[in-house]
């Protein structure tokens, strides 16, 4: 009795990217779009894997894969590309390297800060609040934060890059706090003493 054995190699590793972050999102599900002989898609920890059985030839036309991020909350927190023909929150990657990164960018999101005294927690009015880039060139980049009520200060909805992953929050100048951005809500509330 002969017992075939069939060896695969990896042909292309792609991974979905948070902008603002570089860290991998998933889990993931993907497909190839036409599927060439004797090639798989398996999904994996921090991304897709793409194998071919062993002496099979690369096509002449590189293969496209669909990649879905699965949890259905990413909808409303990411920019997708529209494509009406694939299910939501799928990206279609051209196969055209060993190692893909994708970067998907956050929709607009907005800072909220309530700013309290220390001896009372009265709402402190009157200040001027920034958020300011932890990184970058000098003068790094701030987010304005407007007052718009007593003691709350918000930022216009923005794309919170990488930058601003943290920030420094400024009162009057004076770095308050480093804060991060909850980026599982287009919103982030923070409450902080004004110890400026």
């Amino acid at each position: 009795m002969t017992i075939a054995i069939s060896t695969t190699v990896l042909r292309h590793r792609v991974r979905l990217l948070h902008a603002s972050t570089a860290a991998p999102l998933g889990p993931l599900r993907a497909r190839l779009l036409s599927t060439p002989h004797g090639w798989m898609v398996r999904p994996v920890t921090d991304g897709v894997i793409v194998t071919a059985r062993q002496g099979v030839p690369h096509p002449d036309t590189p293969p496209q894969l669909a990649v879905t991020l699965v949890p259905p909350f990413w909808r409303d927190l990411l920019v997708f590309p529209p494509l009406p023909v694939q299910p939501p929150r799928t990206v279609v990657v051209g196969l055209v390297a060993d190692e893909i990164d994708v970067s998907l960018h956050p929709v607009p999101m907005t800072l909220t800060v309530g700013l309290t005294t220390p001896a009372t927690g009265a709402p402190r009015t009157g200040r001027t609040v920034v958020a300011r880039a932890t990184g970058g060139p000098d003068p790094k980049p701030t987010i304005a934060l407007p007052e718009t009520g007593p003691g709350i200060y918000t930022s216009a909805s923005a794309e919170w890059t990488a930058r601003f992953m943290p920030c420094d929050v400024l009162v009057d100048g004076d770095a308050l706090r480093t804060v991060a951005m909850d980026l599982t809500s287009t919103v982030t509330r923070i409450r902080l003493v004004d110890t400026t």
